[in-house]
């Protein structure tokens, strides 16, 4: 399979500097990223692990974003979280060149 060659100049942004996408009815679209979980808050129901593949549990059985790279913005985290103790937020667009600078210096 032939490996997509996005270009920083490329990527685009909201009327807030975020990082979007338009969609394929031409809707600029502004995905949210898991931000943080308010512990205090956490009822350890576990439908957000449950949920979602970019989840995780750390060494003190904390829900953890263990891979937030893959996170597609979809915000169902945060939508079926019944204590409302997780927090995303969209991701600004020099977050997102800062990503995609990182990514294409590992590819070499």
């Amino acid at each position: 399979m032939e490996e997509l060659d996005v270009r920083e100049e490329d990527l685009l942004s909201d009327e807030n500097g975020n990082y979007a996408y338009l969609t394929l009815g031409g809707i600029l679209y502004t995905p949210s990223y898991l931000d943080s979980i308010d512990y205090s808050k956490c009822e350890h129901c576990e439908r957000c692990l449950n949920l979602c593949e970019t989840r995780g549990i750390d060494e003190e059985g904390k829900i953890v974003p263990d891979f937030p790279e893959i996170c597609s913005g979809c915000r169902h985290c945060e939508n079926v979280c019944p204590a409302k103790s997780v927090v995303a937020r969209p991701i600004p667009i020099e977050e997102m060149k800062k990503r995609f600078r990182k990514y294409k210096s590992s590819k070499g």
